[in-house]
């Protein structure tokens, strides 16, 4: 390891160091489930152990993290971590294999509620190194089950206007139409839920819901001085789809276009805010503004939390005929915090976790 300019990792806005430790599984096979997150290799290498730093882009400091460790009355460290129940089944491991070693590793006791009850998953040792090394520990085992779970919430700009949702309906009927049977009509989003999609998250108890509502408002003053003035109008226009063959398509989307830029700036900063609040994980380094208009999922119900395999549809028809569609435009107002699975009564859109209302002071 190069001590000069050590290789980092952030979790939750904070920065640790990346130290090497040998592994508890040569080969990496025969790993028990739940414990390749904190000893298996992890892109291609070993996840190590992690000591704590705030690290600038110049390599010349490193500090404490703001871990938030107690001293008990007897000397020993302690620090307390909201974590799901979800994940406590990785945390432990088979047979309790993962929650052993991170123990031994660590020289700490790990506490994990049982199957049934709520609390704190909690961390206790002799040393506040110690104790902030399992910290980092659990952090990166939730933080990878998390990315292997499927979305329960994304931000959306809804786009559900009479005159985007009337247009949709007419491109719709014209595609079933032309396809003469040869495209499902359950393939189609419903017009109540049109929306550009800014990105997902997976949020499995009040505490995450709370802080990812909270991570939206926090941004609230930064999208607003991005928008200004001046009201955000876009443009839904044109057709793309998602994979690289499109006659096995199954996702296709409406473009976005807006002039100004800002619309692309505020996705970023609320992507910005959730990922530093370890809420989100960014795949791209700028969000991929899209509306998606038809996805091979939807031909399941749209209340059914059930993960299906995803089939595929030949799209070239559309792609050939309806490359240029205009679906109109729309006047960006509000940010959604969307359940998915969800439906409004009052509204027929997604029901809101959160949301920020961009006409209205923050």
């Amino acid at each position: 390891m190069d001590v000069i300019q050590p290789q980092v990792i952030w979790i939750d806005n904070r920065c640790y160091r990346k130290n090497r430790i040998s592994p508890l599984y040569d080969d990496g096979n025969d790993v028990p489930d739940g414990i390749e997150l904190s000893n298996k290799q992890h892109d291609g290498q070993h996840l190590g152990s992690f000591e704590s730093c705030d690290y600038d882009d110049e390599g010349d400091s490193c500090e404490t993290a703001n871990v938030p460790i107690e001293q008990l009355g007897d000397g020993r460290f302690r620090v307390k971590m909201c974590i799901a129940s979800e994940y406590y089944s990785k945390i432990i491991g088979r047979n309790g294999d993962a929650k052993r070693q991170i123990e031994k590793d660590t020289k700490v006791q790990l506490f994990i509620p049982k199957k049934g009850q709520s609390g704190d998953v909690v961390i206790t040792g002799f040393n506040a190194k110690d104790v902030t090394s399992a910290f980092v520990r659990v952090s990166l085992v939730v933080s990878n089950a998390r990315k292997r779970m499927p979305f329960t919430h994304f931000v959306s700009i809804p786009l559900t206007t009479p005159n985007i949702k009337a247009r949709f309906i007419q491109f719709k009927n014209d595609v079933l139409q032309f396809s003469r049977g040869a495209i499902d009509e359950d393939l189609f989003q419903n017009p109540d839920k049109l929306h550009l999609t800014i990105g997902t998250l997976v949020l499995l108890s009040n505490e995450e819901r709370l802080r990812a509502a909270q991570s939206l408002q926090n941004c609230g003053k930064r999208i607003r001085d991005l928008m200004g003035s001046t009201p955000l109008q876009i443009e839904i226009r044109g057709v793309e789809y998602m994979n690289d063959d499109p006659e096995r398509v199954d996702v296709l989307y409406g473009k976005c276009a807006d002039s100004s830029g800002r619309l692309q700036q505020m996705a970023d900063a609320i992507v910005d805010s959730l990922e530093a609040d370890g809420l989100l994980d960014r795949q791209y380094d700028h969000v991929k503004l899209h509306a998606t208009i038809m996805n091979s999922l939807f031909k399941v119900k749209d209340d059914s939390e059930n993960d299906p395999v995803r089939s595929t549809f030949n799209a070239r028809p559309i792609l050939e005929n309806w490359k240029d569609y205009n679906f109109g435009t729309v006047m960006v107002d509000e940010i959604h915090l969307s359940q998915r699975y969800s439906t409004s009564q009052s509204t027929k859109y997604y029901v809101a976790s959160a949301q920020i209302a961009l006409n209205q002071e923050l």
